[in-house]
């Protein structure tokens, strides 16, 4: 038995992902019987008005997907409350909901849909009328922080309310079928596990790029910028799983204690080697297949906000890991905004062998692609057929690691799997409050350094690349 309770329960998050996501857990029977799932918000709804916005949203989100019988049964778990956050008046409705049951030791799973300045005042007030039983869960959603100090603070509020093993900090990377593939490949492979180390790689690529410009998040962005919207949680994760040592069980802390290493192992990036190690840049106008597009000074005149116009949308990093698996191989990081595609993929490029006697100018390399599509491959080379001469040895052959003959079928969105995960009270694929600030104190020396030495700000044209750090 469980109730699911989402605080901003009707804004965009809830609306696009959650309650989606909630709609399909419930059609393939992944919700627990007698499950209650009630949105709160402060917007004055009766439940008739409430359900005809969720049935309209998710006609619009899931399209084809959407099957009136599955909502009839979806709908019976759907309730509203009308609550003021940051008030003092509203909060005995909860109580009183969550009290009308006849289960004592009833689940429930708090998920803070809203802005971080809401923290304090929903855990609060959940600890005030003893709402935080240890059968309660919260999962918070980034921003966590932006930058040690407010990660410190947030965690403080997390922790004023609910131990660490109820605290659930979401990242919807690691939702992601590919990235949770991960530590299978490595794992599970010998062939991959063998030469996962400096002695056989040459250097590794994580890659996330993105055509949409700042939408309409032009006020948050351009006061958080690339490398903390971006690196600091999904780049630094595909970083972690990629790099970590083997766990000892496939146990959430083994493994998040693993991810701890890596970050606590990465090379400083300071005054010293900033100017080498990064690049921070902006894009201008441009154009996007047949589209053309503006600048992000342009993008920035049509935001409702006071804006400074001085974030990057563009990061790339050169960072090295201080331990023995990895010293010496560059991890090269890089992402952004209005580049010419939208994909996501992590490129391990491997050493020639010691005897090259072909003299190949190319290397194996294996490719683990996140977005848009989910495959993984490796490029091997190899005689032409029926080559001779200068031909013989110049035919790289790329080969789909993916099973052909496996079903096709609907992948699980992230937030879906996520959910599920909290659901089974798993917290492998969620980050530690340790994690989060190990990561900020990494991030917070680029951004000092930046500072230090008023490092330039790089323009790119929007449909390009952008910059390289070689």
């Amino acid at each position: 038995m469980l109730d699911i309770v989402i605080f901003g329960g009707i804004g965009d998050l809830a609306l696009r992902k959650l309650l989606p996501s909630l709609f399909y857990l419930c059609r393939d029977g992944h919700l627990p019987d007698q499950n209650r799932i009630l949105c709160v918000s402060r917007a004055k709804k009766n439940r008739a008005e409430f359900l005809d916005i969720i049935k309209e949203k998710l006609i619009q989100f899931l399209g084809h997907d959407f099957e009136e019988k599955v909502w009839t049964n979806f709908s019976e778990t759907l309730n509203y409350l009308d609550i003021d956050l940051s008030g003092h008046d509203d909060w005995y409705k909860l109580e009183q909901y969550l009290s009308n049951t006849p289960s004592k030791d009833r689940d429930v799973i708090y998920y803070l849909s809203v802005t971080p300045s809401l923290f304090t005042p929903i855990c609060a007030k959940l600890k005030e009328n003893n709402l935080n039983s240890e059968y309660s869960r919260v999962v918070v959603e980034k921003p966590l922080g932006e930058d040690y100090q407010s990660a410190c603070a947030i965690n403080d509020v997390l922790a004023s309310c609910f131990s660490e093993k109820q605290i659930y900090r979401i990242d919807h990377y690691l939702g992601k079928e590919a990235v949770q593939n991960i530590l299978h490949l490595r794992f599970s492979n010998y062939l991959m596990e063998a030469v996962w180390n400096k002695k056989h790689i040459e250097r590794i690529d994580i890659k996330v790029s993105e055509t949409v410009g700042v939408e309409g998040r032009g006020g948050f962005f351009d006061r958080t910028g690339t490398l903390r919207d971006m690196v600091q949680n999904h780049l630094m994760q595909l970083l972690n799983y990629i790099a970590l040592e083997p766990p000892k069980t496939l146990g959430a802390d083994d493994i998040r204690d693993q991810k701890l290493k890596v970050i606590r192992d990465l090379v400083p990036i300071d005054i010293k080697n900033v100017k080498s190690s990064t690049i921070r840049a902006q894009y201008i106008a441009g154009k996007i297949g047949e589209h053309e597009v503006p600048g992000y000074l342009q993008d920035l005149k049509n935001q409702p906000y006071d804006v400074t116009g001085t974030a990057e949308t563009f990061v790339a990093l050169k960072v090295y890991i201080d331990n023995e698996r990895w010293r010496g191989v560059p991890f090269y990081l890089k992402t952004g905004k209005r580049l010419d595609n939208r994909h996501a993929e992590i490129t391990i490029t491997f050493k020639k062998p010691e005897n090259d006697l072909y003299h190949e100018p190319d290397s194996n390399q294996l490719t683990i692609q996140i977005q848009p599509a989910l495959t993984v491959s490796i490029n091997l080379l190899m005689k032409k057929l029926m080559g001779t001469g200068a031909a013989l040895n110049r035919h790289q052959n790329q080969m789909d690691l993916n099973s052909g003959d496996e079903p096709r079928m609907r992948v699980p969105e992230a937030y879906e799997r996520l959910l599920r995960e909290v659901i089974k009270s798993d917290q492998t694929y969620f980050v530690r409050g340790d994690e989060i600030l190990a990561s900020w104190e990494w991030i917070d020396g680029i951004r000092q350094a930046w500072s230090e030495i008023n490092l330039e700000m790089q323009q790119y044209e929007a449909g390009s690349e952008g910059p390289s750090l070689e």
